[in-house]
């Protein structure tokens, strides 16, 4: 049965009852005005979110960050699948229509698990890396931290990209 009068909350972009002034998923304030939204600052240093593992894997792969530019791995890997220099560029799904900087993620089951074709872009600045999500249709989160439209996000080396369903990591020096 549909919901009628249903909109999407800003922050998890889970769908939500129209009148709602809380996320019913992420218990996030909906009134205007009110600026609950994490930053990096905001998320503790410690990845509790990750096995013991991955972690690990993030610490061993974050000693071997490319001297220039910008190391992205699938979580299964334990090679990059790119290593990108440009300043700009963009993660998602490769077309026929496609002629811009893509890192491919189809050949990782990335249709499968989420991944829009433009689904979130990554950009070099004077401190570091910001991730950009490009309204794609299954969200991306930093750190498990929901990504706002066309808001940039400053990332850290080691940081975890969830894009749909999709979880990559990123190293790169600081």
């Amino acid at each position: 049965m549909a919901t009628i009068g249903s909109k999407f909350c800003p922050f998890c972009k889970m769908k939500i009852r129209a009148e709602a002034t809380v996320c019913e998923h992420c218990g996030r304030s909906l009134l205007s005005g009110s600026n609950n939204h994490p930053t990096t600052e905001d998320v503790k240093e410690d990845t509790k979110y990750f096995d013991k593992g991955l972690k690990e894997k993030i610490e061993q792969v974050s000693k071997q960050a490319p001297t220039e530019g910008i190391a992205i791995y699938i979580l299964d890997r334990s090679q990059p699948i790119e290593i990108r220099r440009e300043d700009e560029f963009f993660i998602g799904r490769i077309t026929e229509q496609t002629n811009e900087k893509v890192v491919d993620l189809t050949p990782y089951n990335g249709y499968d698990l989420g991944v829009s074709r433009r689904h979130l872009m990554i950009r070099r600045t004077e401190k570091g890396y910001h991730a950009i999500d490009l309204f794609s249709t299954n969200g991306s989160w930093v750190n498990e931290v929901s990504l706002m439209p066309q808001q940039p996000f400053p990332l850290k080396s080691g940081s975890q990209i969830r894009l749909g369903k999709m979880r990559i990591f990123i190293v790169f020096h600081e």
